[in-house]
């Protein structure tokens, strides 16, 4: 009998696997290559193509007080459509209603002092003259008196009279002088300084216009801060106005690889609606981003701003709406420039082409004659066999 040999229990056989589809591999490496472009586009997608978000804006105009007042009076809501020299609001300030009580009072008491200067000039005019030859009879009678004195037919009484007659005379023509002298050189000052006041008083007035606030454009109310009864001091807005065309205020990366200009197409995105656009203005300043557009993932960012105006005159998105910026067309106006940019170095550096001309245009060239010259043709060939020979012979 023959014994069976058994196989050890720790001997495995090799299986061999049989050969499948790998699916799982290529999804895989598909989901990777996918998340490296999702992730790339997130943080590098704005310096390669032109992408960038903006708001829709309209000029603003803030109206503000340049006093401290109350609001009496107050006609319009956010978001009211307002027309320019529209009654607004009404407010009253005791800090310049006093102000003008002064300047009237100011003025008031230099009209005054102005009425007498003049009037006192008058009289100083009128009388000068007579003042004058006061002064000079005065001066004579004095001389006569002193001849009377000296044969003693003149009291002492009479002679102090006299001198202080001349005294008085010559104290009156002298103030008068003075007095005409300091009226000629204050009363243009003053006058100068009465029509400061009334400046003054204009112009202050017509900055208060009675506590009247009216919109000095077409828009619509923004920001309205105030109600009736609100205090306000100077400087206080006390709303906002938004006028003109709609525009987009754009943020654009700084550093691109693209460079845009003045009056490239854009596509505006705003949800589901597109708006074509062109690019208007390029500010050389860069702002930081609203907290709208920061990004999760990264720093706090800063982008040049930019202003893009809409093609149309009409159905414009809501003021303040979020929107995406697309380079429009196909090539974009950037690719082109960047194109071109490119190709024109490489135009120089290559050869010149030798210009070649149109078939048929190349001059003829002569072309030898068959047969000789003054050798007279035959018919057939021994003619001129013979006539060849006749000619050598001679």
């Amino acid at each position: 009998m023959r014994l069976r040999r058994r196989p050890r229990f720790d001997t495995l056989q090799n299986e061999i696997r049989a050969r499948g589809r790998s699916w799982g591999r290529w999804i895989y490496l598909g989901l990777l290559g996918l998340f490296a472009i999702w992730a790339l586009n997130l943080f590098m997608g704005d310096l390669v193509y032109f992408r960038a978000e903006g708001m829709v804006m309209r000029d603003r105009v803030v109206l503000a007080t340049q006093y401290p007042a109350s609001v009496e009076q107050l006609n319009v809501q956010e978001g009211s459509e307002i027309e320019k020299g529209q009654l607004l609001a009404r407010v009253r300030s005791q800090s310049v209603e006093e102000s003008l009580a002064k300047l009237y009072g100011g003025l008031v008491d230099g009209l005054s002092q102005t009425t007498q200067l003049e009037v006192r000039d008058r009289v100083i005019r009128a009388t000068a003259l007579m003042a004058e030859q006061r002064s000079v009879e005065a001066r004579q009678a004095l001389d006569e008196s002193n001849k009377l004195r000296d044969k003693h037919l003149l009291t002492i009484g009479r002679r102090a009279e006299l001198v202080k007659d001349e005294i008085d005379s010559t104290q009156a023509r002298t103030q008068a002088a003075a007095e005409g002298e300091a009226i000629t050189k204050n009363l243009p000052q003053l006058e100068a300084a009465l029509a400061s006041a009334r400046m003054a008083i204009a112009r202050l007035r017509e900055t208060y216009a009675d506590g009247v606030v009216r919109a000095p454009v077409n828009g619509v109310v923004g920001s309205l801060p105030v109600s009736t009864g609100s205090v306000v001091q100077s400087g206080e807005p006390l709303m906002e106005i938004y006028s003109g065309k709609p525009y987009v205020l754009a943020y654009v990366p700084s550093g691109a690889l693209y460079d845009l200009q003045p009056g490239d197409p854009v596509n505006i995105g705003v949800g589901f609606s597109t708006y074509s656009g062109h690019l208007t203005r390029l500010y050389p300043v860069a702002q930081q981003l609203p907290k709208e557009f920061q990004n999760t993932f990264q720093p706090v960012a800063r982008a040049r701003l930019a202003r893009i105006d809409f093609d149309s005159d009409g159905g414009f998105p809501a003021l303040f709406t979020k929107t995406t910026l697309s380079a429009a067309g196909w090539p974009p106006a950037w690719m082109v420039r960047l194109g071109r940019s490119v190709a024109a170095p490489v135009e120089r550096m290559l050869p010149e082409p030798v210009a070649t001309r149109p078939r048929g245009s190349e001059p003829k060239s002569p072309q030898p004659s068959d047969k000789p010259e003054n050798v007279p043709t035959s018919r057939n060939g021994a003619d001129a066999d013979a006539a060849a020979t006749t000619g050598t012979g001679r």
